[in-house]
């Protein structure tokens, strides 16, 4: 009888232990909320210029990473000539690139140049962000042939230890899909295998679009993971087609997708919240020193020197991570956060730069111990 108390206990302690380690694996997820919008250059179903309605809806979605289409900067005076991104920017507390579609000379000689194209807005840092070109028709071309041109948002966002990959497109309109087939084929071609790869946009075709289908292939359509509603989302006053996505890489865990209403665009946002799985995307020093000079770039840094003694331990870093050596790693890190506790002290970091590189510095010891 003693045996079986024994081997009872036993597979209780080890039932708790397992139960145990799940919910400190759980602790370490990172879910993030992620939207695609296609603001209609801020103008209302109404058919008026409101700027503000924007943001509120931005606002109001919860969305830390958002994919804009249609986005005016300087372009006209239906958007008051307004630099839509900055202004948005600046009221969400969030940090921006722009990608433009068209990139107009001004009207009169010493204004701003003329854009509109697509943007993303981010509550997490964006480390690199490029302008990619996939197939257009030029808009003055009296005959126009596809041809590369910009467009393409590609953004490398650092959440909390992982980086994601976050990519704005807005595809061809005419009913003829001759063009977004090719626009397909090229993103394809951009976007590289990465477990946290994340597309949005307005794709200008319904799911059922054979156009779309290479995308399905490749993207999770995280409506569809979710809902067994349509989900459409235009136009915004009675909607009646799904052509606005968020789409992520196969195996990312989606845990939820809204349309969110609002009359301030004729589209309505998409939401979708995701779990970025602790580990998922290789995280070492070098994306660390990418972070010291984003902090750098933003001003978060007190001046070159202090940026420079950071990157100089992450060097070390790197290298006794080249050669495997984890005890020296963990010994360099150990370091690098006396360093920064010690510039901390003397104002030389701020305090969003502290906390952020302290976050990632024990993450990485944690995956070198």
């Amino acid at each position: 009888m003693k045996k079986w108390y024994t081997l009872i206990a036993v597979l209780l302690f080890l039932l708790l232990s397992s139960v145990g380690s799940v919910s400190a694996d759980e602790s370490n997820e990172k879910t993030i909320r992620v939207a695609t919008y296609n603001m209609h250059t801020g103008i209302g179903t109404d058919g008026n210029y409101h700027l503000e309605r924007i943001a509120n809806t931005i606002r109001e979605s919860g969305a830390d990473i958002i994919g804009l289409q249609e986005v005016d900067v300087h372009w006209s005076s239906r958007s008051d000539f307004e630099n839509q991104i900055q202004i948005l920017a600046d009221t969400l507390d969030m940090d921006y690139f722009f990608a433009p579609i068209y990139n107009f000379d001004p009207l009169a000689s010493g204004e701003p140049r003329r854009q509109y194209g697509v943007a993303v807005l981010s509550k997490y840092p964006i480390l690199h962000a490029e302008n990619r070109e996939i197939a257009r028709l030029s808009t003055q071309d009296a005959n126009p042939v596809p041809t590369p041109a910009p467009g393409f948002l590609e953004a490398q966002i650092h959440v909390k230890g992982e980086e994601v990959w976050f990519y704005v497109t807005h595809l061809d309109y005419r009913s003829d899909p001759t063009v977004r087939e090719m626009q397909v084929s090229d993103m394809l071609d951009i976007m590289p295998a990465h477990p946290n790869n994340i597309l949005v946009g307005d794709m200008n075709a319904t799911p059922e679009s054979p156009e779309l289908a290479p995308l399905f292939q490749q993207f999770e359509d995280t409506w569809d993971l979710t809902n067994e509603e349509p989900g459409y989302t235009f136009p915004a006053e009675a909607p009646d087609r799904r052509i606005d996505y968020v789409l992520t890489a196969t195996g990312m865990d989606v845990q939820s997708a809204s349309v969110i209403p609002s009359m301030a665009s004729d589209h309505l946002p998409v939401t979708a919240d995701i779990i970025l799985e602790p580990g998922s995307n290789p995280f070492d020093a070098s994306s660390l020193a990418d972070l010291v000079a984003y902090f750098e770039e933003e001003g978060e840094l007190a001046d070159v020197e202090a940026a420079r003694a950071l990157k100089i331990h992450l060097a070390s870093v790197s290298h006794y991570e080249d050669i495997g050596s984890g005890e020296r790693v963990v010994k360099h890190m150990d370091g690098f956060k006396r360093l920064l506790d010690y510039q901390r002290e003397n104002a030389l970091l701020s305090e969003q730069a502290y906390e952020t590189l302290k976050i990632d510095a024990d993450y990485l010891i944690g995956k070198w111990r």
